[in-house]
């Protein structure tokens, strides 16, 4: 007797002991007491998991939503691109349910990025064109592919401050009388409505990361005496001193459900400075930039340059005595 007909045999014999309802729990050598039946069937004649799928060459249908609000995103732009990320293959448009269907078909598993552009509002996804359910493959004339977005908050109440000491958008500090090394904290906070934040993804077209990051140049006679700790990037191009770090895109973003806040929309980052090296002829420029959609490798390597897509959230200008 073949495998598969030992496995058919022994489903019969399961269906007819369910069927007389009998309270054995085994027959023969069989132990029936954690035979999971179903589980059985789907794996066989396709169910669960992988086996019960197929490949398919359809219309991809898009549904593009609001994350955190819920609700479609209608009249917008999406970029199809193929898997290099620089050729575009379709430019499409939601309708007013927020779905709309490619103009083309594409095989399950071919690789594809989706741009999403509204104002500030951007995103790219990369997808894997999925497999479907034989039973739905036969039935649907596309394939559905969910897509969740954000709208962009607001971030210019952020505040720096040394201690309890706030110091303001084109302020001072002074080394000889506030102290040589002070750690500075940079409170970034979203002031905008509930559910709205930014989002972290990959820009394929020039190749680098799409985060939201605080960035701080130091420039002026005697910037290069200024030692500057806690930051992940330091680079230095021309007569400018460059660090940076990345930022937390939820912490950022401010959701809440009914009552509850389930993130505030605040990230805070912390730095220390030592200026024990400067004289009073010093006159340095520390500027912080809130940027998102950039990443401080790209900037690195292209001359200071913080992303062609980049917003800028918040400025700061400090100037630096002794």
């Amino acid at each position: 007797m073949t495998q598969k007909n030992t496995l058919v045999w022994l489903l019969v014999i399961v269906l007819v002991v369910m069927l007389v309802g009998s309270s054995s729990q085994s027959i023969g050598n069989f132990d029936l007491s954690n035979f999971d039946l179903k589980g059985y069937w789907d794996n066989l004649f396709g169910g669960k998991g992988d086996k019960g799928l197929v490949e398919v060459n359809k219309v991809l249908d898009f549904a593009l939503t609001d994350e955190y609000v819920g609700s479609a995103l209608t009249s917008k732009s999406l970029i199809i691109y193929d898997s290099d990320g620089e050729t575009q293959l379709e430019s499409l448009t939601t309708g007013a349910d927020g779905t709309i269907s490619s103009a083309f078909t594409y095989e399950s598993g071919k690789v594809i990025y989706v741009k999403y552009e509204d104002s500030n509002d951007k995103q790219y996804w990369k997808i894997t064109v999925p497999k479907m359910r034989a039973s739905d493959a036969e039935t649907a004339t596309v394939n559905s592919i969910p897509l969740k977005s954000f709208s962009i908050g607001t971030y210019t109440s952020s505040t720096l401050h040394v201690g309890a000491t706030a110091i303001a958008d084109a302020g001072t500090y002074n080394f000889t009388t506030s102290g040589d090394t002070p750690t500075f904290t940079m409170r970034v906070a979203n002031s905008g409505t509930d559910n709205t934040g930014v989002k972290d993804s990959y820009d394929p077209l020039y190749k680098h990361n799409w985060w939201t990051c605080i960035y701080i140049t130091f420039s002026g006679t005697e910037y290069e005496k200024v030692l500057v700790y806690g930051f992940g990037n330091d680079f230095t191009l021309g007569t400018t001193h460059y660090v940076a770090s990345r930022l937390n895109a939820y912490e950022l973003t401010r959701e809440v459900d009914g009552t509850t806040i389930k993130s505030d929309g605040v990230d805070t980052f912390s730095f220390s400075l030592d200026g024990s090296g400067l004289t009073d002829a010093c006159a340095v420029t520390m500027q912080i930039y809130i940027k998102t959609y950039t990443d401080p490798a790209y900037c690195q390597t292209h001359g200071g340059a913080f992303g062609v897509d980049s917003v800028e959230l918040d400025e700061i200008t400090v100037t630096l005595q002794h």
